[in-house]
């Protein structure tokens, strides 16, 4: 019985991971959900092979890895919390995210109508559209955001474009050096998935900006994967900078 319940939780993870993919959405987090739904299928089936000793390795693994999940997970929902008291001057920062051919994706998309929301809200906060054009992109990340906030009836005056930056720390770098070159408001709110929040801070912060963070919605199929990924990008943010 203890052997099916692993086995069905393995597809159920592959599922999760590989419902996705048609929408073109494979990375770090989608190979290691879809490596989990194996290992679980895996151990399902050959669990009663197994010695005492590989069952208890197998177990301090999965608790390690649990915890880790959480404490990451944990940081990432904390990152959202991180929010400018409402009349507080700040300069916006619309981190990119990936154009389809000159469309913004699904995520890029969220975070345009998250800052759109907040800009109609706010008419005194000025805004850098942030983002460089990737090699499968016909316009930069910077130039999409642009386009859809004037569509949208923001007014073009209030919108920079920063179309250099190719991660999240070149995203606040450039925007940083844009801030100070044109004089705007220190403090900045960066609008983002919610996953993303924390590690955009942390790199605000190391870049010597005080941050706060305004959320964007993802869609409730791409959190498993974009949790992951995230997880391991935070990962990395510690042990490279």
């Amino acid at each position: 019985m203890v052997s099916i319940v692993f086995i069905i939780l393995g597809i159920l993870c592959l599922f999760i991971f590989i419902a996705p993919l048609p929408g073109i959405v494979f990375n770090i987090g989608s190979a290691l959900g879809i490596g989990l739904g194996c290992a679980l299928i895996l151990y399902g089936l050959l669990r009663k092979r197994l010695g005492p000793k590989l069952h208890r390795l197998v177990h301090i693994l999965a608790a390690l890895a649990l915890a880790g999940l959480l404490v990451l997970g944990g940081l990432q929902w904390y990152g959202t919390k991180q929010q400018p008291e409402e009349g507080q001057p700040v300069t916006m920062i619309i981190l990119g995210c990936r154009v389809n051919d000159s469309v913004p994706s699904l995520m890029l998309w969220n975070r345009i109508s998250t800052a759109q929301r907040y800009l109609e809200a706010h008419p005194e906060v000025k805004a850098i559209c942030s983002g460089g054009k990737g090699g499968d992109e016909h316009i930069s990340e910077g130039r999409c955001i642009y386009n859809y906030l004037v569509q949208g009836g923001i007014d073009p005056e209030r919108l920079y474009v920063e179309e250099e930056s190719s991660s999240t720390k070149e995203n606040i770098a450039f925007s940083k050096a844009l801030i100070e070159a044109e004089g705007l408001e220190q403090d900045v709110v960066l609008v983002t998935n919610g996953f993303h929040c924390y590690r955009a801070l942390q790199l605000a912060k190391k870049a010597g900006l005080t941050a706060f963070s305004w959320p964007a919605q993802t869609a409730l199929y791409l959190v498993p994967t974009y949790v992951l990924r995230e997880c391991c990008g935070i990962l990395y943010m510690w042990v490279f900078g």
